[in-house]
């Protein structure tokens, strides 16, 4: 797995080479993901649907739909577009195309993708901005409030007794009514939420120790293996995968 990433314009690409890695229901915050299959094939879940997807197969994924990967090849690889919702608030399509073109070519020189993948990933960047102009998912407030809480502070030790005390519901009712709508339960939604924290404290140069405990882990072995369930690599090895681009 390598990380080619740009801060500075909140956006990166995710690589895998010859992977066997599967990925439990998950989603991502704030971030538009689009995948396209290079080699081998998966097996994509999204909205309880499954599609299967072999090589040049591209897919969108955005914010907050929970979904997963699984392979249904010996291995297969892939590279996955991540794109931030505050990329496309704060670039029009042209110019987004333009910063996409510059840091695609270094996945080029690369040998990663060639020029027909990234006439590909421009086509559907296009589809991005549609869909970031009109956005179909929707929160209830009381869910859209707890929700908002916990990705503020994914590291406090937070209890469903209090949540549900600050929004005044029973703790059943959150717990249901927060799975139903956001895909996830409160508490595997706080430790993804710690984990896309963590990674950010990595590559700004936090050593796993510290991360580990910044990000409320009582030990380093508990955010090793959760690191890995999400991501697919320990922390050593994500530190190691970052490539920065300009």
């Amino acid at each position: 797995m390598k990380y080619y990433k740009c801060d500075k314009h909140k956006i990166e690409f995710a690589f895998l080479d010859n992977s066997c890695l599967s990925f439990d229901n998950h989603n991502h915050i704030s971030i538009y993901a689009v995948g396209l299959i290079l080699a081998g094939s998966v097996v994509l879940k999204k909205k309880n649907v499954k599609y299967a997807l072999t090589r040049d197969d591209l897919f969108i994924i955005p914010p907050y739909m929970v979904h997963s990967l699984v392979p249904c090849s010996d291995q297969y690889s892939i590279v996955t577009l991540c794109i931030g919702t505050e990329f496309l608030a704060t670039n029009t399509l042209q110019d987004g195309n333009a910063l996409f073109s510059g840091l695609a070519d270094r996945l080029i020189c690369d040998g990663v993708l060639d020029h027909l993948h990234v006439d590909a990933f421009s086509a559907a960047l296009e589809l991005v901005y549609g869909m970031y102009r009109q956005p179909d998912y929707d929160y209830s407030g009381i869910i859209s409030e707890t929700k908002d809480f916990i990705e503020a502070q994914p590291e406090d030790t937070i209890t469903l007794d209090a949540l549900s005390q600050k929004i005044f519901v029973s703790k059943y009712y959150l717990i249901r009514e927060f799975k139903k709508i956001i895909g996830l339960s409160p508490h595997r939604f706080q430790i993804q939420n710690r984990i896309r924290k963590a990674q950010r404290l990595l590559q700004n140069g936090s050593t796993v120790t510290q991360t580990a405990l910044a990000m409320g882990f009582y030990d380093q072995s508990h955010f090793i293996k959760y690191f890995k369930k999400i991501v697919g690599i320990t922390p050593t090895e994500y530190i190691y995968s970052l490539e920065v681009l300009d």
